[in-house]
């Protein structure tokens, strides 16, 4: 019988597999390929408690080299809490500011302090950066043997003007509440 935090994590497994295909495919994927299901599904965790009620759309933001490529495409094909999903690549930390979602592309970690004090309130922000979490960073992707799974800052995310449900929390390998 599984515990409530391994429920949690079947179901979210579940959740990734429907996202990505059947479990075989799943299981087959690219470390990124992952990472972009974990976005998507990130974004129906979290409520923006400034900006979602005026904003016409989800902006998913990727800041810096885009390990992703066209992974992330098919993701403009869904939608998350009744809105359509957009894709952004700014040139500028001052620019992701219009995100919901910003993912700091791990080459990018010399300038994370001045990027993260540009990108505002009410950004998302995700990064596969080693420490990104204890770092200010929101939510930081950590591989554990062959799993990749997550690290939350949840001061971070709070401070920014956002609710990251239970659910989601349980499912982290760590919280970080400072």
């Amino acid at each position: 019988m599984l515990s409530g935090l391994g429920k949690h994590f079947c179901r979210l497994f579940l959740i990734l597999a429907a996202v990505l295909g059947t479990w075989e495919q799943a299981y087959a994927r690219s470390e990124y390929e992952i990472k972009a299901a974990y976005l998507y599904n990130f974004i129906k965790f979290v409520t923006w408690t400034d900006a979602e009620a005026t904003a016409s759309a989800i902006d998913i933001c990727v800041y810096g080299e885009d390990p992703f490529k066209e992974i992330l495409h098919p993701l403009k094909s869904l939608t998350a809490h009744g809105k359509p999903i957009n894709l952004l690549y700014p040139d500028k930390a001052a620019d992701a500011a219009v995100c919901e979602v910003l993912f700091i592309s791990r080459e990018e970690k010399r300038q994370l302090s001045t990027i993260l004090s540009q990108v505002g309130r009410n950004v998302l922000t995700v990064s596969d950066m080693k420490d990104f979490a204890s770092s200010d960073g929101m939510i930081g992707f950590v591989t554990v043997g062959n799993v990749i799974r997550f690290e939350i800052n949840l001061s971070s995310a709070r401070e920014a003007g956002l609710d990251i449900s239970s659910k989601l929390l349980e499912l982290a390998l760590d919280v970080i509440k400072k």
